[in-house]
């Protein structure tokens, strides 16, 4: 019997937050995995003299400061025409009235609407600490710390009173919000293959892209020490640009055998994901709380900041040990994150 497919009936709006490309890659899931038409929108970045990325996006709308409102409610409408299920990501508001009134927009266009949170956008600042002495925020300055309480607690109230479907992009979040659904992160898999397996010998290639942000809440102020010491000592050669473009990036991360991603927030992102994708043996920090929460630990090496250089001498010492670790990978990420299973978590919000 041949398969039969559904009437497209309905019709898939994600944005305009599109971190890391997030959105993107959820609408060509959906049209993949669950053959309905979907599209991804995003904000014009403003021009900052050549620095961050450029990721894809179907429709692209002006930064606010560029655009007036009522042309801002032309070009969105044009996207939304036709949709009737609209996912907000980044908890970023579509019109300056905000999130409550997008979804009575949307409502009256007869639109069914849900939530996407990345991280900071809705993770608690205060349980995070409490979780984690190590935490990016114990670190940072107040007046950072306590606009970002601010942020989180606006967006958790807000995803309570509007009691709309709520997705999560990373598990740990789900400390957070327990009622979301995890959304996981999609990646084009097969861009991200690399020519030869890490650890495969030699002197062994550490990648880390440092954090723009300040605070570097990475942990680069506990990783790049420790790396350029080992450098020194002749016993990696150590990767650290600042500036590369995302189409660059695959043949950065194949160069490398090991990718540092984050030690400082219990989770793990995008830059993980593609580490492993490729193949590449990932150092982070999950936790116990977040690995118990997922239905199969990822293959990424746990290193807190106090014990960050013991673990990567750990894996200089006994390479080969960690080359099976990295070569499992690419098996996960083609299990969890190369677009089946974030198709069927929206699945049924789509319904």
């Amino acid at each position: 019997m041949g398969h039969r497919r559904e009437p497209a009936d309905r019709r898939l709006a994600i944005g305009p937050a599109n971190f890391a490309e997030q959105a993107y890659q959820w609408a060509r899931a959906v049209e993949r995995h669950l053959e309905l038409p979907a599209v991804s929108f995003a904000l014009k970045p403003v021009p900052l003299r050549g620095r961050g990325f450029q990721f894809s996006a179907h429709h692209r709308i002006p930064h606010p400061r560029l655009m007036t409102p009522w042309g801002r409610a032309v070009r969105l409408n044009r996207i939304l025409h036709g949709a009737t299920h609209l996912a907000v990501d980044g908890f970023i508001p579509l019109h300056r009235a905000g999130i409550a009134a997008d979804l009575a927009r949307a409502s009256r266009q007869g639109i069914r609407m849900a939530l996407i949170a990345h991280g900071s956008d809705i993770r608690d600042p205060d349980a995070h600490m409490a979780r984690f002495g190590f935490s990016y925020y114990a670190s940072a300055p107040n007046e950072w710390v306590d606009k970002l309480r601010r942020r989180s607690r606006r967006n958790r109230s807000i995803a309570v009173a509007l009691a709309l479907p709520l997705f999560v992009s990373t598990p740990d979040l789900l400390l957070d919000v327990p009622e979301a659904t995890w959304l996981p992160l999609s990646v084009d898999v097969e861009r991200w293959q690399a020519a030869h397996p890490a650890l495969g010998g030699g002197t062994p290639t550490v990648l880390h892209r440092p954090s723009y942000s300040k605070p570097p809440i990475k942990g680069t102020d506990v990783i790049d020490p420790v790396l350029r010491n080992l450098a020194a000592l002749g016993r990696i050669r150590y990767l650290a640009p600042e500036h590369v473009s995302h189409d660059a990036m695959p043949e950065l991360v194949g160069q490398a055998d090991i990718v540092v991603d984050q030690i400082r927030t219990g989770s793990y992102g995008v830059a993980a994901v593609e580490g492993l994708a490729a193949g590449r043996l990932v150092i982070g920090f999950l936790g116990p709380a977040t690995r118990a929460l997922m239905p199969e630990e990822p293959p990424i090496v746990d290193a807190s900041p106090e014990r960050f250089a013991a673990v990567m001498n750990g894996i200089l010492d006994d390479p080969e040990t960690f080359s099976e670790r990295a070569a499992a990978g690419p098996g996960f990420v083609r299990r969890w994150h190369d677009g089946a299973a974030s198709a069927a978590a929206l699945k049924s919000f789509l319904a």
